[in-house]
């Protein structure tokens, strides 16, 4: 459809420019070195399982499931996780009703079904999950859901994750300025419904092969 057809070419127009900040999306509204400190190893222990938390999904109910039921990752993509030198802790902060969220975390949660001898999850609400939010805003300086910190095995902090992925997000900023909220927002969803999480996965996995 040509909204979708749209976003796929800007995403794809913008993705060598933006490739560089896929690493940790940080808010360039806070100096360098200058994060929140914050204790990701409190945070996750508080945290719920990926099925806990879908369990107990009410709003998007049908879109959680169907993403999850239906998410596949490459088998290259999981047998690189299966030989990362440690395990990694993947704490998520994030809002069942949030769009961003449904569309991104079941498939983060079907890469770590994988590869569950090096990877875990564990899910925050926003409340619990503030200080992980402040530490790691969006371009533009929001908090936000989905908020996906990488942590290694002694819950040191070895990057940051989100809303969105990040050639999509740079995308996302810019049309907001020219477009209304309604029809980008449905780009936006007809974006995540081509691209079934595949951007998503493979940005997570650069950061927990870090």
């Amino acid at each position: 459809m040509p909204a979708r057809r749209g976003i796929v070419i800007a995403a794809a127009v913008l993705a060598c420019a933006c490739a560089p900040a896929l690493a940790t999306q940080r808010s360039e509204s806070r100096p360098a070195g200058d994060e929140p400190r914050v204790d990701y190893s409190g945070l996750y222990a508080q945290g719920i399982t990926f099925a806990e938390f879908l369990r107990d999904v009410r709003a998007r109910r049908d879109e959680w499931r169907q993403h999850y039921n239906d998410a596949t990752v490459s088998p290259a993509l999981i047998t690189r996780m299966r030989a990362l030198p440690e395990r990694r802790r993947i704490l998520v902060v994030a809002a069942d009703y949030c769009l961003d969220s449904a569309n991104t975390i079941p498939y983060i949660a079907r890469l770590v079904d994988g590869a569950p001898e090096r990877l875990a999850l564990r899910m925050l609400d926003p409340t619990v999950g503030q200080p992980s939010m402040d530490a790691h805003r969006t371009p533009d300086g929001r908090d936000a859901t989905p908020t996906v910190a990488i942590l290694d095995e002694r819950g040191g902090l070895l990057g940051a994750w989100v809303e969105r992925p990040s050639t999509t997000q740079t995308w996302f900023l810019e049309q907001q300025k020219v477009m209304m909220q309604k029809p980008l927002h449905d780009q936006l969803e007809a974006w995540y419904a081509g691209d079934a999480g595949r951007t998503t996965v493979a940005e997570i996995a650069d950061l927990l092969s870090r």
